[in-house]
């Protein structure tokens, strides 16, 4: 669905609803809902991009140059979920005693 929320995004549509896989199966708990917010904020960014809107592509040439640079705060707070990206890198760091 966030495929096709990009798209109507980019088309002009005036808001995106999320929605998540598991509102077909049953309801949504807390880490579904906040999977599926930041799915569309991700679409919304894209729809954003496609659109040439100055903002977006400013955001994405921040990030790029924090990562270039190694400036792993900067790239957590420019992400779009600053929690997760943090756990993904911390996840990766030598564990001590190994």
């Amino acid at each position: 669905s966030a495929i096709g929320a990009a798209m109507i995004g980019w088309y002009g549509t005036a808001m995106l609803c999320y929605v998540t896989p598991k509102e077909h199966l049953g309801l949504p708990n807390k880490k579904d809902v906040k999977e599926g917010v930041i799915a569309y904020k991700i679409a919304a960014h894209a729809a954003d991009l496609a659109k040439g809107h100055p903002g977006a592509q400013y955001r994405d040439n921040a990030l790029s140059k924090a990562r270039f640079e190694f400036r792993w705060e900067d790239q957590f707070n420019l992400s779009l979920d600053p929690e997760v990206a943090r756990e993904y890198h911390d996840e990766t760091l030598p564990q001590e005693g190994a």
